[in-house]
């Protein structure tokens, strides 16, 4: 705390006494917990957001209706489940589990908050029938026609949010976070884009603001004055014609004036564009992006301010604090990626930290933001945390919890043979279950394949995930052996009572023409004798060949991109491929995509492209087609094992990503 003493200061949000200045933002959708078969692991994740020290949980947005907002979640293995409340029947099954939600939230001294949300015009066509509805009618690109909302519908919609928020107030929340940011209903109201009205509901902000209000007014007369208002804005919605900082200003005044909420917190852009919108900050966005937007706002009413948008490290979040910018910091994939974070940095623990990669597996967002994106909107459902294992965002029914693993029968010695991120994770995890350990790699340092991050401009949060790995390795009685190559006479000598494989992977060569004139990926980062010439020719289009080519870029290289596939990245959806396609164009990398190498040569490369053969002349040639496993490696160290358990993990598996 005297390391951060601003971020550790407590602070009055309505009637209320937040211990810290640290939100857990909503990232959980709390359907989830109505799911029986998930439900226990929804609390969980819930609960240790509470037991890791923060101010207020907010719980992830849930509908204020079931006819004109209903929209199914994404749960598992991409199942769509639909669920119903009755908000006017405490009856109804999900009380309990709401009330247990707050039960588990307060028991650790946080205070516990809803999240409500309409969807407005984004509002599927499902086999109920029920058109959305918007501020005006229209024809959505789908087919889908939207009802513009009457004086009778408005009524409705806000007794809605009015009649959610008393349940969620009976079940023990101390508040509710309206939404009205990332283009949902009250977004759609309050933004130019969507509200084109000429009656008292559009025009200007304070007719645009009418209706939003109208919600506001509903929700506080229902539920008193000591209940929590929390209402989430889009500083700006960042797309033509959209929420401008000074419109969002214009609205928050009317907010101070009515006196009608307690805490605005400030986000940004629009979830059908989350990268180009800046809703969700990537590896290449500044961290705390939507900073300057909340010291705007703060500068302008009295109200608190809370501030979203990567924020990752106690460091960030003092300084926000410090310097004025917002009251309160919120964080979101950052509790999905170390729930512990106020506890650890309260303690002077802020080094143990896992922080978010921002690498957008949690939450791929939809597809459909890049022009090369597969026809139509899909959404590929919630992915595990890369980082945290046991923070599970997609409730897959299969994942082991740690209060599921067997304890130990005795300490074993264990040699694990790769310092790479599964290694390391291995040797730790078996460290901390009492085991002895030897963690053996033939490099000169600890990091496997991740020590390219010491080199790559835009590879730095992975990079500290990178040190963090090492740093606590070095921090456990672990046997760290470097310049060790395991052979089977090793593994004989050891006679360790377990082995685990974690060698990684290779790059795949494929048999062109003259490849030998080519160099690996890795080679540019691993192999100090290449010279990486002025011109370069990518060959291989997928995330290797494009991040690789755009470290080039940024070095200052002419680079060029060819993929045999029809788009590039095509294995990845959302977020994160918008942002790495628009990060190439902005440095000018040019590409060829239904385009095959056809021979390498020693000043550039062949390449039939629709039937035609062209030349692309280039100083080096680079093959970035991805990695083949170390299969070889993995039967050798097998076989010389005998009857010692043999456990391989990472890429000497199954390629994959660092999670």
């Amino acid at each position: 705390m005297r390391k951060y003493p601003k971020l550790f200061t407590p602070i009055q949000i309505g009637k209320h006494t937040f211990r810290n200045r640290i939100e857990a933002a909503p990232t959980i959708f709390s359907s989830l917990a109505l799911i029986p078969e998930i439900s226990h692991r929804v609390l969980r994740m819930i609960e240790d957001r509470a037991k890791g020290g923060c101010a207020s949980v907010v719980n992830g947005e849930i509908s204020v209706n079931f006819d004109d907002s209903l929209r199914p979640i994404v749960a598992g293995e991409g199942n769509l489940v639909k669920i119903t409340i009755d908000y006017n029947n405490f009856d109804d099954p999900a009380f309990p589990v709401f009330r247990k939600n707050t039960e588990v939230i307060k028991a650790h001294g946080a205070v516990a908050i809803a999240e409500l949300s309409h969807f407005g015009i984004e509002k599927p066509l499902l086999d109920d029938g029920i058109l959305p509805l918007g501020p005006v009618a229209f024809t959505r690109a789908d087919g889908t026609p939207v009802r513009a909302f009457d004086e009778t519908a408005m009524s409705k919609v806000a007794n809605d949010f009015a009649d959610a928020a008393a349940f969620m107030q009976a079940a023990g929340f101390q508040g509710v976070f309206v939404h009205g940011g990332h283009g949902w209903m009250i977004g759609q109201f309050l933004s130019g884009r969507t509200n084109t009205r000429t009656d008292d509901y559009g025009g200007s902000v304070d007719n645009r603001a009418r209706f939003p209000l109208a919600i506001l007014r509903a929700i506080r007369k229902r539920c008193g004055d000591d209940f929590i208002i929390e209402i989430r804005l889009s500083g700006q919605e960042n797309l033509p014609g959209g929420i401008t900082l000074d419109e969002t200003l214009a609205f928050c005044r009317l907010l101070e004036d009515t006196g009608l909420v307690d805490l605005i917190h400030i986000s940004a852009g629009h979830y059908f564009s989350p990268a180009r919108s800046r809703e969700f900050s990537t590896i290449f966005s500044p961290h705390g992006l939507n900073a300057d937007y909340a010291a705007a706002v703060k500068k302008a009413v009295s109200i608190p301010i809370a501030v979203v948008g990567g924020i990752t490290t106690p460091r960030l979040a003092e300084q926000i604090i410090a310097e004025g910018k917002a009251d309160m910091v919120s964080m979101g994939r950052e509790m999905i990626a170390d729930p512990a974070f106020a506890d650890k940095a309260a303690s002077g623990r802020g080094e143990e930290i896992r922080a978010c990669l921002r690498c957008c597996v949690c939450y791929p967002g939809p597809s459909g933001e890049h022009e090369t994106d597969p026809p139509g909107r899909h959404f590929p459902g919630l992915g595990s945390c890369t980082i945290n294992p046991y923070n599970v965002n997609s409730f897959s029914h299969h994942t082991v919890m740690p209060e599921d693993l067997p304890k130990p029968k005795a300490s074993r010695q264990v040699l694990i043979v790769g310092g790479g991120p599964g290694g390391m994770q291995a040797a730790i995890d078996a460290a901390d279950r009492g085991h002895q350990v030897i963690l053996a790699d033939a490099a000169d340092q600890l990091g496997g394949i991740l020590r390219l991050t010491d080199e790559d401009f835009f590879k730095k949060d992975l990079c500290r995930f990178k040190d963090l790995l090492v740093r606590q390795v070095q921090g456990r009685t672990i046997d760290v052996r470097l310049n060790t190559r395991v052979t089977p006479e090793l593994v004989r000598t050891i006679d360790p009572e377990a082995l685990i494989l974690a060698i990684g992977a290779k790059p795949l060569m494929p048999p062109i023409p003259g490849i030998e004139q080519a160099v690996s990926a890795l080679d540019v980062y691993f192999n100090p004798d290449v010279r990486i010439g002025q011109t370069v020719v990518m060959i291989g289009g997928g995330l290797v060949g494009c991040e690789v080519g755009l470290e080039l870029a940024h070095q200052g290289k002419s680079v060029a991109v060819i993929e045999m596939k029809a788009r590039l990245v095509d294995n990845f959806i959302g977020i994160h491929r918008t942002a790495l396609l628009d990060e190439m164009d902005r440095y000018g990398i040019r590409s060829r995509v239904d385009a095959r190498c056809k021979e390498v040569r020693r000043d550039g490369v062949l390449v039939e492209e629709n039937g035609e053969v062209a030349f692309i002349a280039a100083d080096t040639a680079i093959i970035g087609l991805g990695m083949i496993p170390k299969r070889e490696e993995v039967h050798v160290l097998r076989a010389a094992a005998g009857r010692i358990p043999v456990f391989e993990i990472g890429d000497c598996a199954m390629v994959g990503n660092v999670g």
